[in-house]
């Protein structure tokens, strides 16, 4: 559920509903943890295709190997392992949604064969030579700017632009704070209904505290914020001091966004000792991801 209070967030959804009566493709952009997921969830269900499938692949999550029998398939025996034909997303999406979540993790590589499915509606199992036809809504989400990332060679500029027929983008928490004390309220009336304890509401000053934090882990920072809160509350109403939120970093005028970002990766990887899945999941980023960030900034020294 997207609950929407602020402006920002209620003219993004108007957007959402308006295009989701089209078969147009739908770019959805926004930081880790804002909730681009719900909001592709959202256009399928307002769409003509809703009685159909919603079916999602993230592309960060899976291995480079197996990406394209992933979305395409594979026939029995096209290599080792294979030992039944696999139908792919694509083919469980006929008739409906297909969601390419983080698509700017997809290798260049396939970026080139995905193209040339969506121009012409059909594809080949991996391993097979019989053309299926597909009848799919595409909605890809992003937290990268695709259009610079083109402009370098690390995205097919003819993908993006197939892709960016809608572009939505859905803001920080940051910037639209009034949306942080009804999400909370949401998450602990959920979390009530689930049985993960019992806590009623919140004090005023755990209102200020969380309405004055950056949460520059968004909607998915304040959700884990809460639920750790319900879990070991001994009390029916939260007060500030039940909620752990880290301090945002420090600024300064120099400093960038790809500095910030790397000042909190490290921080993060000097909390869990090196442990890069365990900084992953707590950046709200898949360990692919943190693995290329890493890896960019490596090539870059």
């Amino acid at each position: 559920m997207l609950v929407a209070v602020s402006s920002a967030m209620r003219q993004t959804l108007r957007q959402a509903e308006r295009v989701a009566a089209s078969d147009a493709p739908v770019l959805v952009e926004g930081e880790s943890g804002v909730g681009k997921e719900l909001l592709a969830r959202l256009i399928h269900r307002a769409s003509p295709r809703a009685a159909a499938s919603f079916v999602s692949i993230n592309c960060a999550a899976v291995s480079e190997t197996l990406v394209e029998s992933e979305l395409f398939g594979h026939e029995k025996g096209a290599f080792t392992g294979a030992d039944c034909v696999h139908a792919g997303r694509f083919e469980r999406a006929d008739g409906g949604t297909l969601l390419l979540d983080e698509i700017g993790e997809m290798p260049l590589k396939l970026q080139a064969k995905l193209l040339r499915v969506l121009e012409e509606k059909e594809f080949e199992r991996v391993g097979g030579r019989m053309p299926l036809q597909t009848d799919v809504r595409i909605v890809s989400t992003t937290n990268r700017d695709l259009f610079r990332e083109s402009s370098q060679g690390g995205f097919r500029l003819d993908l993006f632009y197939r892709l960016n027929v809608v572009s939505l983008r859905l803001p920080p928490l940051r910037d639209r704070r009034d949306d942080v004390l009804p999400l909370a309220e949401h998450f602990l009336g959920q979390f009530r209904e689930e049985g993960v304890g019992a806590v009623e509401g919140l004090t005023d000053e755990a209102r200020r505290v969380l309405v004055e934090h950056a949460w520059p882990g968004n909607v998915r920072e304040l959700r884990n914020a809460v639920l750790r809160a319900s879990l070991l509350a001994d009390r029916p109403v939260l007060d500030a001091d039940d909620f752990v939120l880290h301090s945002p970093l420090s600024l300064n005028a120099e400093a960038t966004l790809d500095d910030l970002e790397r000042r909190a990766i490290l921080q993060m990887l000097q909390q869990t000792k090196g442990n890069k899945t365990a900084a992953a999941i707590r950046l709200g980023v898949t360990p692919r991801t943190l693995a290329n960030k890493l890896k960019r900034w490596r090539d870059a020294a």
